[in-house]
Parts: structure tokens; C-alpha cells; sequence
């Protein structure tokens, strides 16, 4: 994700006063703390990244919380499965310190120190270093201080976090190992290092509630959960999603009926705190794809409603029509364009017309989503549904090893204008051909 700008096509933002009341009760409280951090946390699709992306980029009214939290952030990282180069260790530091540059006054000056340069030049060699000189201990060493507590947010720290990334300048080697005492992740160098953070800066990190080992990593951090359903406040924020979605959009207020009121407290029900399983179906009420009718024959889980979803999807053979196309997607190590997904296509069969390409591509337009004009699946949650024979059965399961075998045909043809990142991922792909 682009780190300086809006992210296209982002949804309008719902509720969760209570949230920003709790990091802001955590922001004033940090300079007489002990508790460095705080930890968002929830299951697949309960809005952890649309929380932490209202508070680097706030939509709502002037004067709410988050536009107070979100002038108090100095910088802030993404991290995202489908693009290892936002996982990359070294480049979260770099990309740190070019944010700091330019928000913190004074941190520029603090950098220019030789000592330091040199340990920002070898990030990709030991990015532990690179953290240290180049960011935290030019923070400590600020005078003055910041005026008043500011927030670092990091999401979705616990996004493939046993896997090695290559460095961003596809010129250095990564360590194989920890065996050196480097961290390989970025939740493993925050946790490493967070005691090391300056009392007027609060680390904001989101991952999943399953995550157990993230949640070890940051033992101590005031906990936020977004989907505990014994807290009044988080099932205000379902019946509350479901009213500011009726109240702002036409198309599902034309569903209403008496018989269908019914229909929506099944919805309450059934999505257990999961924003993502009540906006596709409310997305598919307002396109009149799906019925409130017919809420209560679907599934009340989101592995349940993805299994749903594809029936209503593909007819019987068209499945089989798009596979290769997700197979591609699922096994690149960041987003596809049209044109390269349709080049993965070609190398594995060169009958495949760009027209047969575009039908293809039409069948899948519910569940892609373009951004900066490549194509992502519409949620991590989907691709690992797609991967995971238990939910998705044989029908639907996908085969990222099929993928690496496009993707490595592909960079086979294009084997002298490949760049060193693109040898990289060759390399990456030949490793994991079926």
C-alpha cells in the first residue's frame, strides 16, 4: 500500500467511538506509563486495518477522535500478504525513518551522524541495527521533545510472520536464519525493541485474536479486541453498522418490509461481530444479487458465507475456468496486473485469447478488487479460504503450487530483461514448483 496517500476505493468508515476513546485514554497516558503499546485484536474481517487506516487517514466529521489521534501520528506501516514488499524488515525501517524525516522536527539532523548512515545502509543486513540507530535512538535523543504523546501504527503485524522476505534493493542476501540474533519479522523487531521506545510515543500494532504468538510477543500491551461480543459496546457497533448502511444508501432501503425486519436481526446475529460478513451481504442486497429473504439459509460463519458465495458464483463448469487465474494470484509475491495475470495465463496455454482472458476475468469480478491498477483478491481471509480444502472442499480449492509454475514459465520468458528483485522472485517460485 502506497505509505503517503489515501488508498483507492476505501469504504466509508462506521462506528467505533469506542475504540479511539480507549487509544486516546492510552496516548494521554504514556508518559507516565510502563505500557508502551496498545494491541487491536479480532478475527478475519472485523475491521482491524479500516481502524487503523481511520487513524492515519480520519473520514470522519471534523472535531471526531480520530481526527485529533490522526495529527498525533508520526508514521505508520501496512503490512500485507500479498505484497512481501511491504513484510520486508528492512524496508519497515527505512520506510520509517523517510516518514520521521518529515514529521518530526529535528529527527533529520539526529540522522545525518555517520555511525548512523552506515547502520541504515546495512538495514537489509541487520535491520535490528538500522531500528536502533536509525530510528529509536534519534526519537530519545530529540530536544525538545514532542510537545504532547504520538502514536506509530503498525497493522496486521502477525501477516505471514514465519516467512522471509528479500530485502527491497534486491542487491543484498536476508539472513536464512535467527541464528545471528537478527529479527526476520516485523512483529519480531517491534517486540524485540519496544521497551527501547521513548515515553511520549505509543506503539499501535493490530493482528488477529488467533495469533497467539503476537500476542506473546507483545505481553503487556493494553489490548483492544473489535469483535468481543460480551462487550455492549461492540454489539452496538453491528446494530449500528447495519442502521448507518440502510440510512445513507437507497438501494437497501427499497429491500424494506415488515417481513424483512427479521431478516436483518438474523444478519446481527450470524456476522458475530465480523464487518466484512455484513458488508458483502449488504453489498449484494444493494445490487440485488442477494435477498434479505434469504439470510437465513446462509451460513453464519465466514468460511461458511465464502462457500455460499461461490456456489451462487460459478456455475457448474466455470470453476475450473478461473482456478489457474486465482492459482497466479495466490502464488505472486505482490499484486498482478491485468496484463501480467493474463501473461501467466498465456504461458500455460498460448491459445488463450485476450477476449476467452476478459470473459475469465468478468467471472471473478465479485471477488477482485482493483488498486492502482492491479488486481487483488477482495480479502486476505478469501485467499486463505481458497487454500484450505476443510472450507473451501475440492471444488474450490485452489493450488498455489500451480501458480509458481506460471509465474516461474513467465519470468522464464522474459529471462534477460529480468530485474535483480524479479530474479529473486524466479528463484522463489522454482523453490515451490509442484
Amino acid at each position: 500500500m502506497s505509505l503517503g496517500a489515501l488508498p483507492s476505493g476505501r469504504r466509508r468508515f462506521f462506528c467505533r467511538e469506542w475504540a479511539f476513546v480507549k487509544l486516546s485514554h492510552c496516548l494521554d497516558q504514556r508518559p507516565s506509563s510502563k505500557t508502551c503499546g496498545a494491541l487491536v485484536v479480532g478475527g478475519p474481517g472485523c475491521g482491524k486495518t479500516a481502524l487503523c487506516m481511520e487513524l492515519v487517514w480520519p473520514t470522519g466529521p471534523p472535531g471526531a477522535r480520530q481526527h485529533v489521534l490522526g495529527q498525533r501520528v508520526l508514521a505508520h506501516h501496512f503490512c500485507q500478504a500479498h505484497d512481501t514488499e511491504t513484510l520486508s524488515v528492512s524496508g519497515f525501517v527505512l520506510s520509517l525513518v523517510r516518514q520521521l524525516s518529515q514529521s518530526v522536527t529535528g529527527y533529520q539532523d539526529r540522522i545525518q551522524d555517520s555511525d548512523v548512515a552506515a547502520a541504515l545502509a546495512r538495514a537489509a543486513l541487520d535491520p535490528d541495527d538500522a531500528f536502533k540507530k536509525g530510528v529509536l535512538f534519534p526519537l530519545l535523543e530529540l530536544d525538545p521533545q514532542p510537545p504532547q504523546p504520538c502514536l506509530l501504527v503498525v497493522d496486521s503485524v502477525d501477516e505471514s510472520l514465519l516467512v522471509q522476505v528479500p530485502p527491497t534493493n534486491g542487491n543484498q542476501q536476508l539472513p536464512t536464519t535467527s541464528s545471528n540474533g537478527c529479527s526476520r519479522t516485523i512483529a519480531e523487531l517491534l517486540a524485540a525493541h519496544h521497551q527501547l521506545f521513548p515515553q511520549w510515543l505509543l506503539l499501535v500494532c493490530s493482528a488477529r485474536k488467533q495469533s497467539k504468538m503476537v500476542t506473546r510477543m507483545f505481553t503487556g500491551f493494553r489490548k483492544i479486541s473489535l469483535d468481543d461480543l460480551r462487550k455492549a459496546s461492540v454489539v452496538r457497533d453491528v446494530q449500528q453498522y447495519i442502521l448507518c448502511r440502510l440510512d445513507r444508501e437507497e438501494p437497501l432501503r427499497q429491500q424494506l418490509s415488515r417481513d424483512t425486519a427479521e431478516a436483518l436481526n438474523q444478519l446481527h446475529i450470524k456476522s458475530n461481530g465480523c464487518f466484512l460478513y455484513l458488508e458483502r451481504l449488504l453489498d449484494g442486497v444493494a445490487e440485488r444479487s442477494v435477498t434479505l429473504r434469504e439470510i437465513r439459509d446462509i451460513p453464519g460463519t465466514l468460511n461458511g458465507l465464502y462457500l455460499w458465495m461461490c456456489q451462487r458464483l460459478f456455475a457448474r463448469r466455470q470453476f475450473p475456468r478461473v482456478q489457474p487465474m486465482l492459482n497466479a494470484l495466490l502464488a505472486s509475491r505482490r499484486p498482478l496486473t491485468s496484463q501480467e495475470l493474463f501473461l501467466c495465463l498465456w504461458a500455460r496455454d498460448q491459445t488463450l485469447t485476450a477476449e476467452d482472458f476478459g470473459r475469465r476475468l468478468s467471472l471473478l469480478s465479485k471477488v477482485l478488487v482493483e488498486r492502482d491498477g492491479h488486481l487483488l483478491l477482495f480479502h486476505h481471509s478469501f485467499a486463505e479460504w481458497l487454500l484450505d480444502v476443510k472450507h473451501c472442499t475440492q471444488k474450490y480449492l485452489c493450488h498455489a503450487s500451480e501458480g509458481h509454475a506460471m509465474l516461474a514459465m513467465l519470468y522464464t520468458l522474459r529471462g534477460p530483461d529480468l530485474t535483480p528483485v524479479e530474479i529473486q522472485d524466479f528463484a522463489h517460485h522454482l523453490q515451490r514448483l509442484p
